[in-house]
């Protein structure tokens, strides 16, 4: 009897597994019926979230809470060489497995959406990526139109700067404050806004570019076209193509980083820490131009708190303690003296809670 009772509790779950997906017939692998009945555990009430945080190397779909609660991720490459078609169904492929048990056991009307970010440039109202650098192919590709039509559920889009800074509001370090920034320093440089409760998009959702904030018009060539931006001085590749440019300048300096067979980020703060005069030049500056941008920063949002993330971030006490001092020390009294520095709580999961986060964010819209 017992048997026979699993047996039909098993055809069960196939049945509403063949509903959902519209077929007569459905193969349904034991480790699927695993997670279905696994979902006991988790709570019969309140709405989950699906985030998809879409890079140029990786594809990460996470399934939460509306608390922020991880209760299931997936990931694979994102292969962005073979095009934007075999990307996306990459990505409804992750997405169908990961929310099936959640529809199966309490109904798709529990999915509150699906967030993604993503590198721009966006149009975060239509939910079109434009051309990211990254994903070449993806000219004006409407993945939000692509994904509602495909689940029937609400999508939204936004860069991963923005996403990151409403993890920070909802999850993470920023939780409770109402005037937030999160800078993340990285490959690039990206900066996610909160504004009075609100997320800050700008006239076309291009808003909070700090990145691109024009610190020395005689400065280094920059991503975008421009000379002397803030990612041309204080992200990875600007801080290792400064290096290099002065390591050619000064072929006969005893620097250390002469030796280095490729040069990266980490060797340049290393050998500055043991007082190489060339290493030491760049990081130098890497702070001052960092303490710079900051003090625009605070003088034109006025947050209570600045959140740093990004692998450039992780130098640690090195790199920031100066530039911090520098932004206190330089910013209006009154703005500088209510200011707090954090560090991202989130660790490497910003991204993948930040798009999630986009759900609850337009829920309480």
């Amino acid at each position: 009897m017992m048997i026979t009772a699993c047996m039909e509790r098993k055809q069960r779950k196939q049945l509403e597994i063949s509903i959902y997906l519209n077929k007569e017939n459905t193969e349904v692998s034991d480790w699927l019926i695993a997670s279905l009945t696994s979902l006991v555990r988790w709570k019969e009430n309140g709405m989950f979230l699906i985030g998809v945080d879409l890079g140029g190397t990786q594809i990460r779909i996470g399934l939460f809470t509306e608390e922020g609660e991880l209760l299931d991720r997936k990931a694979t490459l994102t292969k962005a060489e073979e095009g934007p078609t075999k990307v996306v169904e990459r990505i409804k492929s992750l997405i169908h497995e990961i929310s099936l048990p959640v529809i199966v056991k309490n109904g798709k009307e529990s999915i509150g959406g699906i967030g993604i970010g993503c590198p721009g440039p966006l149009d975060v109202f239509e939910g079109i990526i434009m051309s990211p650098p990254n994903l070449p192919g993806w000219n004006r590709i409407p993945l939000k139109k692509l994904l509602e039509e495909e689940f029937q559920l609400s999508v939204y889009l936004n860069n991963d700067a923005n996403a990151a800074v409403l993890g920070e509001y909802f999850f993470g370090s920023g939780k409770g404050k109402s005037n937030l920034v999160y800078l993340t320093l990285s490959t690039g440089v990206g900066t996610g806004i909160i504004d009075n409760g609100q997320l800050l998009l700008g006239q076309n959702g291009s808003s909070a570019e700090v990145g691109h904030m024009s610190l020395n018009p005689e400065g280094p060539l920059c991503g975008c076209g421009n000379r002397g931006c803030f990612e041309a001085f204080v992200s990875g590749t600007g801080i290792v193509r400064r290096a290099k440019a002065l390591l050619e300048q000064d072929l006969e300096s005893a620097s250390a980083l002469h030796e280095c067979e490729e040069l990266t980020t980490k060797l340049i703060f290393d050998a500055a820490k043991k007082k190489d005069r060339l290493a030491l030049e760049i990081v130098e500056e890497t702070r001052m131009y960092l303490g710079v941008a900051l003090v625009n920063v605070i003088h034109l949002y006025n947050p209570s708190m600045i959140i740093l993330g990004g692998g450039v971030s992780k130098v640690g006490a090195f790199l920031l303690e100066p530039a911090i001092q520098f932004a206190k020390e330089r910013a209006m009294k009154l703005m500088a003296d209510s200011l707090e520095f954090q560090l991202t709580q989130l660790g490497d999961d910003v991204g993948l809670i930040g798009a999630a986060s986009l759900v609850k964010y337009h829920h309480q819209a």
